[in-house]
Formats: C-alpha cells, structure tokens, sequence
C-alpha cells in the first residue's frame, strides 16, 4: 500500500471515529423535545415561541385545538369545551367558533356528559385524528374506538 492510500485510509478511518462519537454522544443526551411525542414536541415548540414574543403574532387556533385534542385522547382525558383553550390561553368565544367550523367540518366529534349534562365533551373524530396524524408523519393506531370516547393515540412509524 502507497503512503498516500496509507494517509487517505487514516483521514477516513479518523472522520468516520469523529463522526461515530458525535452521534453516540447526541444519544446519549437527547434534547426533550426528541424524547416526547411529535404532537407534544410541537406543543412545547408553540409555548416557548409566544413566550418568546410578547406580541402574539401567530394565530393558529383551530390547529391549537386539534393537537390539544389529540394530545388529551391520547392521555385518556376527556377535554369539556371550557378546558380546550386553557393551555393554549384561546378565548373562549374563539374556542366556540373554531369548535363549531371543525365540527361542520368533520374533524371533532361532541358527547354530553352522561354525568352532567350541562357539559360537554369534545374529541377528534377518526377522520380527525387521521389527518393530525398524517401532518406529524405518524402512523394511527388502527383500534380506536372513537365513538365511546375512548384514548386515541399516534405512533411514530
């Protein structure tokens, strides 16, 4: 072997060992955002971008409200219409608005508390939850049962 291919050989042999300890090292220490679920991660990423800016520049409730649902379907919680807004801080004459397109639309699905019935539940629908799922890239689960408000819940594929 010529000391040039030597040389050559070595220069690879040293990237390659670089390369491979920058990777274990970003395993090792994953940043949070890559340990939780896309949606969460996109939630998080929303949070910290209007704390960032103190004027709220980005409006984007209806897509707030489907990621809370999902994120709430997935968790097993049912959301009542009053609680879709907190986290995201959406009025709620907004909330009612968006609630109101995204049902016509078939994106969410309504039930009446059975226990008070002055309340009312709001979850994605299977079309829905579908679609939010194909916006993160993630494959749905497939046994959902989405008409007794059962925990819906996207995997990364």
């Amino acid at each position: 072997m010529s000391q040039g291919s030597h040389d050559e050989m070595q220069d690879i042999i040293i990237q390659t060992v670089s390369a491979l300890n920058s990777l274990s090292q970003r395993i090792a220490s994953p940043t949070a955002e890559s340990l939780l679920h896309p949606v969460d991660a996109e939630l998080r990423l929303r949070r910290r971008r209007e704390r960032a800016f103190s004027v709220n520049y980005f409006g984007d409730a209806a897509w707030d409200i489907l990621l809370e649902l999902e994120r709430a379907q997935r968790m097993g919680h049912n959301l009542a219409i009053t609680d879709i807004g907190v986290e995201s801080r959406i009025p709620l004459t907004t909330v009612l608005r968006y609630l109101t397109r995204l049902e016509k639309d078939g994106f969410i699905d309504r039930k009446i508390d059975p226990t008070d019935r002055r309340r009312v539940f709001v979850s994605l629908s299977q079309n829905g939850y579908h679609l939010v799922c194909q916006a993160f890239g993630i494959e749905p689960k497939a046994t959902i049962g989405f008409a007794a408000a059962a925990p819906a819940s996207c995997f990364i594929s």
